[in-house]
């Protein structure tokens, strides 16, 4: 592809020449000729005088200098032109239409003749799959479950019964969907286990990543909606519901009957306690501990939760203490010489 056209496609502005021929993608520390790489950030510009790539595509805040004899372009976000330049380049699957021999479907189940599924795939009575969806091998789908159209399930997921699955859906590799809640209730002498009766529904567009479990709820739905994007090794209990268009990194977990709403970020092992209501747009660090309701568009980190602002006010507190302590300890030992002031040490 020439790059004259990449930069059309990203809608940028070229400086070199535009007929360069481009094969293919590279970070900027591993490109070679007829590559293209991208500056994401300030901190990458170090990286530039020894990039061999044959184009850069940079952002408006470029110092020229930088990108003097190469050929740029230059778009107003790198991170938004990496996405669709990568998207052009992407080789292309495109599965075998229909059923492998070797997969198992049961008699009422209905499948499009435009799906593909793989060997060793499980479809159980009354599952339907829709026109374009992907089957890897090894998947379980359940009774009266549901795929819809473009869907792709990589190998080894489990869909338990009538789980609603939408369209353009991703799941990778090791998901459970579907599974029953943690409910229980003790009746003095044992845990009795609180029959899930519900259901779980991941709406369009969403993608879920690998080991990541999501339980049905207890007596109505669990709900994804829309656009969601879920990290691997991520726990969803009974009866949550996330909003549109969030984003729960690595190691989330959220306890039963939570909500999320719109464009909600959860950190890496950020944690919810149950029946909290999280307003939209909120942005939880890593490892936040969220124990009651967070109000829209809050910014908040640490175990219990705080406002941001004051998390990292605690964080550098902290880190002053030994040389408090120490400070405090000699004042002590001034105002009152005759005591053990070592004894805490």
């Amino acid at each position: 592809m020439k790059l004259r056209d990449i930069a059309s496609r990203v809608d940028g502005k070229l400086s070199g020449d535009g007929e360069t021929e481009i094969s293919g993608v590279a970070a900027v520390t591993d490109a070679h000729e007829g590559e293209i790489t991208f500056l994401l950030g300030r901190s990458f510009e170090r990286w530039l005088p020894a990039c061999r790539a044959s184009a850069i595509i940079v952002g408006p805040d470029i110092d020229p200098g930088l990108i003097e004899g190469k050929n740029a372009v230059i778009v107003a976000n790198p991170a938004l032109a990496q996405i669709t330049v990568a998207e052009l380049f992407e080789p292309l699957f495109q599965p075998k239409k229909g059923v492998d021999p070797a997969a198992c479907v049961a008699p009422s189940a209905v499948v499009s003749d435009e799906a593909s599924v793989f060997p060793y795939v499980y479809i159980d009575e009354g599952a339907r799959i829709s026109k374009d969806a992907v089957i890897h091998p090894f998947c379980f789908i359940g009774r009266d479950a549901s795929v819809g159209e473009a869907t792709i399930l990589h190998p080894n997921v489990v869909v338990y019964p009538r789980t609603v699955i939408g369209s353009r859906v991703v799941i990778h590799s090791g998901s459970v969907l579907g599974s029953d809640g943690f409910g229980y209730v003790w009746d003095g002498k044992r845990h009795r286990k609180i029959p899930q009766l519900g259901i779980l529904e991941i709406e369009d567009d969403v993608e879920i990543g690998a080991n990541t479990c999501v339980d049905r709820a207890s007596l109505h739905k669990t709900v994804i909606k829309r656009g969601t994007r879920i990290d691997n090794l991520v726990q969803v209990a009974h009866n949550v519901t996330i909003g549109e268009d969030s984003v729960l990194a690595a190691q989330v977990g959220i306890a039963g009957s939570t909500s999320l709403g719109r464009n909600v970020v959860l950190g890496g092992q950020a944690g919810v306690a149950d029946h909290v209501t999280i307003g939209d747009g909120v942005m939880a660090a890593g490892g936040a501990g969220i124990t009651k309701s967070v109000k829209s568009n809050s910014r908040i980190g640490g175990n219990p939760h705080m406002a941001q602002r004051d998390w990292l006010r605690m964080q550098s507190y902290l880190k002053r203490l030994p040389d408090l302590f120490e400070r405090m300890r000699k004042m002590e030992a001034k105002l009152h010489p005759e005591a053990d002031h070592d004894r805490d040490r």
